[in-house]
């Protein structure tokens, strides 16, 4: 472990600043980092992810919410929907072949790179508040299953998801997914644990090492232009839907 540390370290900083600059738990770098460095397999390494992503969500989402740019009733069906999906997802993971639903998800955040490189790059209309929120919630649900079983995910998918259907902008639904992914994290967490996944030794080292990357990364990221904010979460998009496909490991 002592030798592993800075390691460790590098990875928290790396996931610290995706975290942040993306909206998302930083699962797309600590999940493929944690086997290749640390030669964790697929299912120790997801757990751990689950682990680390809670410390980096919670500074990167404190970075946004200075600046107000945290959407709480949004939020609200959100985290219910994953709450259900990471509970769900987190019992698969012990089960259940991902390769199926690695390539649902690559396909969805194709599409979704697509549809944001090549957006208009303009700040989105008035935020719907209305009664279209309550289809978040099936849909968290299955964004939640995702996330618990691929270590990635959650924000990748949500982002996108408030931008292109309820209005909100790059740095608002930046913001609000990182407040969804905090509960999330939470239970997938305690549920891994429970059942002999992940290390949390590895995890605080990560989860705490990146906490002021990604408290200094918001403030860069809030700044974004749009049009900007939306390419670099298309590439985003494009690279974890590849990661997702095709990891070193089953």
């Amino acid at each position: 472990m002592t030798a592993r540390r800075p390691v460790l370290v590098g990875i928290g900083l790396l996931a610290g600043v995706m975290s942040a600059l993306f909206g998302v738990g930083g699962g797309a770098v600590v999940v493929p980092a944690l086997v290749a460095w640390c030669g964790r397999d697929q299912r120790q390494a997801v757990a751990t992810s689950f682990l680390a992503i809670g410390p980096l969500s919670l500074a990167a989402m404190i970075g946004y919410a200075v600046h107000g740019q945290v959407d709480v009733v949004v939020a609200l069906p959100l985290i219910a929907g994953s709450l259900i999906g990471a509970w769900i997802g987190t019992h698969l993971l012990t089960k259940l072949p991902v390769g199926v639903l690695r390539w649902i998800f690559a396909v969805f955040a194709f599409g979704m790179a697509i549809r944001m490189a090549f957006g208009t790059g303009e700040a989105a209309g008035a935020v719907d508040h209305g009664w279209r929120l309550v289809w978040l919630v099936p849909v968290a649900i299955a964004i939640g299953v995702l996330a618990a079983l691929t270590g990635v995910g959650g924000g990748a998918a949500m982002v996108p998801l408030m931008q292109l259907g309820y209005g909100l902008s790059a740095v608002l639904a930046k913001g609000t997914s990182l407040l969804v992914i905090l509960p999330t994290s939470a239970l997938g967490s305690w549920r891994n644990l429970r059942n002999g996944l992940g290390s949390l030794p590895e995890a605080l080292w990560i989860g705490c090492s990146g906490m002021l990357a990604a408290l200094a990364t918001a403030q860069l990221s809030v700044r974004l232009p749009q049009a900007v904010a939306d390419r670099l979460f298309a590439g985003f998009l494009v690279f974890v839907a590849l990661r997702t496909v095709w990891p070193r490991r089953a």
